[in-house]
């Protein structure tokens, strides 16, 4: 029996030589794919772990940033009013103690200019604060994972953030001051008692924007740094992660991505504007159209005591059922006057054009990937 078991095995010798070789290949293969399996599934998981962990970390510095952007923006609002300040004008009209015209002159810049300067600033608020926070936010999340030897320290930190104070207290005024020069020239061939559509007084803010944008040294588009920093903090070597946040600001900031955007967002406040306005041209009432620039200034006058929402109210009010063509609705730039100064009033309401811009921005999808793509990259960073 040995013997015949002992010739099959001989017959066959390379069969099970060949055997052998293909089942310990497969024993081989099989054990290898399951370790490369394991470390696969073990790699996948290390990298959802680290993508939920940083979409958190993202989603709280975001909530941080809008806080921080709202928080911001009231002094802003507060700083913008100061520059342009149109109560003093306007107590002087109802106290009869200055010259109507030239008074109603004034108001009339500065009407226009306010809600434009709140637009400007509050855009470069948003944009500056989403670059800001999401660099140093990516830089802090890549030294929590010990990937960069520069940890930016509290002192940093704190220096870092405090950068935008300089806007909103000092930068602001050379803002006022320049859209106000532009607002002159726009407007200085506009009487008070010249009839105007929506589509004129939103050929008036198009004009302004193109002069503003126009003087590529001071459009505050192309040159959000200089209005934001102050030129010592630029230049300032105390430390030398302070130095290279403030460089990527810079890179950052002077992209034309950026420049794209903010001038995207600027025309769409320009529009919002124009939506907000665009309710007081429903009233069909022309009672005042042949008014002269006497009367229609005490007209006004009274109308200022009462705030612009008589105009929202008496629109409302209105007895004629007719459609009502805005775009052919004429009023007198008078009449217009304290309807523009109204949409940021000095007590901030709910609606006005500050607060709504505000919102506009904060849920602004464009402002938010911006923030993301600029976290993402410096948190992957390994420079």
């Amino acid at each position: 029996m040995f013997s015949s078991i002992w010739g099959f095995l001989k017959r066959h010798k390379r069969k099970f030589v060949a055997g052998s070789i293909i089942v310990s290949s497969v024993i081989f293969l099989t054990r290898y794919t399951q370790r490369k399996l394991r470390e696969w599934q073990d790699t996948e998981i290390r990298m959802l772990m680290e993508k939920t962990k940083k979409r958190q970390h993202y989603e709280s510095i975001e909530k941080t940033c809008n806080q921080t952007i709202l928080s911001l923006a009231s002094t802003l609002r507060n700083s913008v009013i100061k520059e342009n300040d149109t109560e003093t004008i306007i107590n002087q009209l109802r106290d009869g103690s200055a010259n109507k015209i030239a008074s109603w002159n004034q108001l009339k810049i500065l009407a226009i200019t306010r809600p434009a300067v709140i637009i400007y600033s509050y855009t470069m608020l948003a944009t500056f604060l989403r670059i800001q926070l999401s660099l140093i936010s990516g830089h802090m999340y890549k030294d929590a994972q010990n990937v960069d030897n520069g940890i930016i320290g509290n002192e940093v930190q704190a220096k870092y953030m405090a950068l935008s104070s300089y806007f909103i207290y000092e930068s602001i005024k050379i803002l006022s001051n320049l859209i106000q020069s532009k607002v002159v020239m726009v407007t200085q061939s506009l009487s008070l008692t010249k009839q105007l559509t929506l589509r004129d007084l939103e050929q008036i803010y198009w004009a302004l924007t193109s002069c503003i944008s126009a003087d590529s040294s001071t459009d505050p588009v192309k040159n959000l740094t200089y209005y934001m920093l102050q030129q010592e903090n630029t230049e300032n070597n105390d430390t030398s992660i302070y130095t290279k946040l403030i460089n990527q600001m810079l890179d950052v900031s002077e992209s034309g991505e950026v420049q794209d955007l903010m001038q995207k967002n600027v025309r769409s406040g320009f529009v919002l504007l124009m939506d907000h306005i665009s309710v007081y041209f429903n009233d069909s009432s022309k009672n005042d159209n042949e008014h002269d620039v006497r009367d229609t200034s005490h007209s006004e006058e009274s109308n200022v005591k009462n705030s612009t929402s008589t105009y929202l109210q008496e629109a409302t009010n209105n007895g004629s059922s007719e459609f009502v063509n805005i775009n052919k609705t004429t009023m007198a730039l008078a009449k217009i006057i304290p309807i523009v100064n109204g949409q940021v009033p000095d007590n901030p309401t709910p609606n006005d054009i500050a607060a709504d811009w505000l919102q506009h921005l904060i849920l602004n999808n464009e402002l938010k990937i911006l923030g993301a793509n600029i976290y993402e990259a410096f948190s992957c960073s390994q420079s």
